[in-house]
């Protein structure tokens, strides 16, 4: 071989190992359109939305609930309100104070979220700030699950397992209570 031949060799390009490179770069985008086009609201949605609907899609629920948090040996009292704000998710706010049996008296507040499935098993997570035995304020997170009552007039029972990720310390607390709904 001279040099031109090598100089033509380098310069053709490589046989491709799959059959359909091109439908691959095709579909790959197609398919990722399809999959956020799933999770985008429709326009009957959205026009829907402007007919006098609010984004609080039924009664709010206030409560109060007791528990007892396992790692740091308290009791603790609180309340919550349950916010929905779709078929199947709830903005759920809500305080306690704990009460341990040594040390001082603390707080936690949470700003969580909850996904339903169902009427009776939900799960979620949020953001918590927690003051605990005189220390700094520390900011972590829940996530958490639980089960209630289905939905009736009166009073929702329920029974909530939860987690509170601060410095590396994840202590589980076991919550029992109950939510009432109000109108608005």
């Amino acid at each position: 071989m001279d040099g031109a031949e090598t100089e033509t060799a380098i310069l053709e390009p490589m046989p491709s190992p799959s059959p359909f490179p091109k439908a691959r770069i095709l579909l790959c985008p197609l398919a990722l359109v399809a999959l956020m086009s799933a999770f985008l609201p429709t326009d009957g949605a959205a026009q829907r939305r402007g007919r006098g609907q609010s984004l609080i899609h039924g009664p709010l629920e206030v409560g109060l609930r007791v528990g007892r948090d396992f790692e740091n040996h308290a009791w603790s009292l609180g309340g919550q309100v349950e916010v929905p704000v779709g078929r199947s998710l709830e903005l759920r706010p809500s305080g306690d104070l704990f009460f341990p049996k040594q040390g001082k008296t603390g707080w936690q507040l949470n700003g969580d979220g909850a996904i339903l499935f169902g009427q009776t098993l939900y799960a979620g997570g949020g953001v918590a700030f927690v003051h605990l035995d005189g220390g700094d304020t520390e900011t972590g997170y829940n996530i958490f699950f639980g089960i209630r009552t289905p939905p009736r007039s009166g009073v929702r029972p329920f029974l909530e397992f939860r987690w509170t990720f601060v410095n590396d310390t994840s202590p589980f607390r076991l919550a029992a209570g109950f939510g009432y709904p109000i109108g608005l």
